[in-house]
């Protein structure tokens, strides 16, 4: 029994590490949908419940975060709801589940490493549950487990870390001679796990560089590789070829470095990738140390590096990497394998970091971008922990003895362990987390304009007001925080001298081809409704300076913006005009299926059905001719191919047309053409609805 046990020991710890981390998650369970949940997930009642396969499909392949469309991330969601609006519970439940299977996956991956690297069997399998049990305990994933939309990540790195583990598995067959096996399961992880890793999030598509990253430091060190009869083939068309690929996808919008277009973002890919430098810098410290500090979601705060001294430490952090990198490199050609798997970890994290933290246009900072890249972080650590059976503790590196780096990474463990419980309780509390993130983040708006939000909903108006009027004094041309003090001041019926005027100069320079940016003006002006804080015309003003805008000229932004301008139309009684911008408004490139139902239906319900037909007939329905193969397209397809657009038009031209028949009928009879029963002969035309004019 004894020797059963110790023979599945370190199965057994796995379990315990796994139980635990199920612990230290359960306060967070509690928490609610945050920021992108809403834009993602709210797509599952487009259709109404999905009850149907069809309406799953539509589901699925309705993504929009990314290239591809993340439909293996859209689907796992169902697993947690069929409908929107939904209970959080479930959802994140469902990401601390993952989280758990990605550290088991994570300890096959680095016990098989440390295989190839010569540690026998129950050492390897040591050396893999340590160190998936200190990444996966790590408090820094806390915001990525618990933010629900970012299992896109978790899946990508999922099926990342599967696909290096039956690569690695495979070359351990190669070298055996049992090719065909080995190539089979080389083929298919590469294979398969890119494609699902990518279908994920994008930057599963790094699987194939991680792996002949991994090939060139670990697993072909002494050229073994030389003996496998098609190998050098196959490394080629399989990892170096992909590679190659996702490299020179990257060096495309490298020329961004020179010209400085900044697509939206207050920063140009030069400066984000000078101020990349020190925030690879900020990840390896969060990663490392177990710090009080909660991280979050709120990092508009970063200081951007305009050059190598603005700020001074951009300089230092740079040439830090780069001596990084090279130490690391030097490391791998070393015998120590201690050294060896430390160099990979580091260089692994660079490579795994190339699409989100380089010249790319994406925000600056975000934690779940480390959650592959950190994968083999503690690898080294776990390797030096871990004595080899039948040797006495011996002293290598000029460390302590390994009884002691023992006893030290377990208890590392344990701090990980209470540091990931104590965030992820105050993740389960709303509140008192945006009053975390405000006093973490003083200089982040996007911080104080949470918690101002949760303010205002306690009906404390007063103290949201303050807490904006003091950020607006530090960042008085800030968008976020504008409209927010907006809010308050429609709630309150009084706006503070120059919120108007400042408003309208952030709208007129809003980059509203950024979603985030277009959703809070959306807010804003949906939010201005019966607002007499700013006087009669202020939306229209607003609207107005927003079409102004440097990229209103988007297809996009122009269309919502010139709905929002029919919709203000229509609330005034103008549905001449309403028709006239609904009519632009469609008449843009790029229209949505459901635009010119939604656009007519406003007209309809507003009372002017023949209005709202005409409309309908002024432009052709967008699935009749589709082009590309994009998701967005192949949705596009699939909404035409169920016939969900068309039978909704259907009826809604069935309704409209009844109801300018009962308007012709009411018009027509003697009640309503003189209000009282006219003599005969005495009766005149009715007067035509004001849609019927020419």
């Amino acid at each position: 029994m004894i020797a059963r046990l110790r023979r599945h020991a370190p199965g057994l710890c796995l379990a315990g590490l796994l139980a635990l981390t199920w612990l230290a998650y359960w306060p967070g369970r509690t928490g609610g949908f945050l920021f992108d949940d809403y834009s993602n997930l709210a797509a599952l009642g487009n259709y109404g419940p999905i009850h149907q396969w069809w309406k799953a499909v539509a589901f699925i392949t309705s993504g929009f975060a990314g290239p591809t469309g993340r439909p293996l991330a859209l689907a796992s969601f169902l697993l947690d709801a069929r409908d929107w609006p939904a209970a959080p519970l479930a959802f994140k439940l469902t990401n601390v589940a993952l989280h758990m299977l990605c550290g088991a996956v994570l300890a096959g991956l680095l016990a098989a490493l440390s295989r190839a690297l010569g540690a026998q069997a129950r050492r390897a399998a040591w050396i893999g549950v340590l160190a998936a049990g200190l990444w996966l305990l790590d408090p820094f994933w806390v915001s990525t487990t618990l933010y629900v939309v970012q299992r896109m990540a978790m899946l990508a790195a999922l099926f990342v870390f599967a696909g290096l583990w039956g690569y690695v598995r495979a070359r351990e067959w190669l070298l055996r001679g049992q090719l065909r096996r080995g190539y089979l399961l080389a083929s298919a992880s590469i294979g398969l796990g890119t494609l699902a890793a990518t279908l994920s999030k994008e930057n599963g598509a790094l699987l194939p560089l991680l792996a002949w990253v991994l090939e060139l430091l670990v697993l072909d060190r002494e050229h073994s590789s030389r003996g496998i009869r098609g190998f050098a083939l196959w490394r080629s068309l399989f990892l170096a070829l992909p590679a190659l690929v996702l490299l020179a996808y990257l060096l495309s919008y490298l020329p961004g470095v020179w010209t400085g277009a900044s697509a939206g973002r207050a920063f140009t890919p030069g400066q984000r990738l000078l101020t990349e430098a020190r925030v690879v810098w900020e990840y390896l410290r969060d990663i490392w140390l177990p710090r009080a500090h909660d991280g979050g979601l709120f990092h508009d705060d970063e200081l951007i590096s305009t050059g190598l001294l603005h700020p001074w430490t951009t300089l230092p952090a740079v040439f830090g990497l780069l001596a990084l990198g090279f130490a690391a490199w030097r490391a791998c050609r070393a015998r120590e394998p201690a050294l060896i798997a430390a160099g990979a970890a580091v260089l692994f994290f660079f490579a795994g970091h190339l699409v989100e933290s380089t010249w790319i246009q994406l925000e600056l900072v975000f934690e779940h971008r480390n959650y592959l890249p950190a994968a083999l972080m503690f690898w080294p650590l776990a390797w030096l922990a871990v004595p080899e059976r039948g040797r006495d503790p011996m002293r290598p590196l000029c460390l302590p003895s390994r009884r002691w780096l023992t006893i030290a990474a377990a208890a590392w463990l344990a701090l990980f362990a209470a540091q990931t419980a104590r965030r992820s309780a105050e993740w389960g509390e709303p509140f008192q987390q945006a009053l975390t993130w405000a006093r973490e983040h003083p200089d982040s708006p996007r911080a104080q304009s949470y918690l101002s939000n949760f303010w205002s909903r306690t009906g404390n108006d007063a103290e949201a007001a303050r807490l904006l009027d003091g950020e607006l004094r530090l960042h008085p041309h800030n968008l976020v925080l504008l409209i927010n003090r907006a809010g308050v001041a429609c709630r309150e019926g009084d706006a503070p001298p120059g919120l108007r005027a400042a408003l309208l100069r952030a709208a007129g320079a809003a980059p509203l081809g950024n979603h985030v940016v277009q959703y809070q003006v959306d807010r804003l002006v949906n939010g201005l409704q019966g607002c007499q804080a700013f006087g009669p015309g202020f939306t229209a003003d607003l609207l107005r300076a927003a079409l102004g805008s440097p990229q209103a000229s988007l297809p996009s932004v122009r269309r919502d913006l010139l709905g929002a301008q029919a919709r203000l139309a229509l609330a005034h009684g103008d549905a001449r005009t309403a028709y006239a911008l609904d009519l632009q408004a469609l008449r843009l490139p790029g229209l949505p299926p459901g635009a010119r139902l939604r656009l007519a239906a406003e007209l309809g319900g507003s009372g002017h059905p023949a209005m709202a037909l005409r409309l309908l007939d002024a432009v052709p329905p967008p699935l009749d001719h589709i082009h590309g193969w994009s998701m967005a397209a192949l949705n596009q397809r699939w909404i035409r191919h169920v016939g969900f657009v068309r039978q909704s038009e259907a009826h809604m031209r069935a309704v409209l047309q009844r109801q300018v028949a009962a308007r012709a009928a009411a018009a027509s009879s003697p009640r309503a053409a003189g209000g009282t029963l006219a003599p005969a002969g005495a009766t005149r035309p009715a007067k035509p609805a004001p849609e019927d004019r020419p």
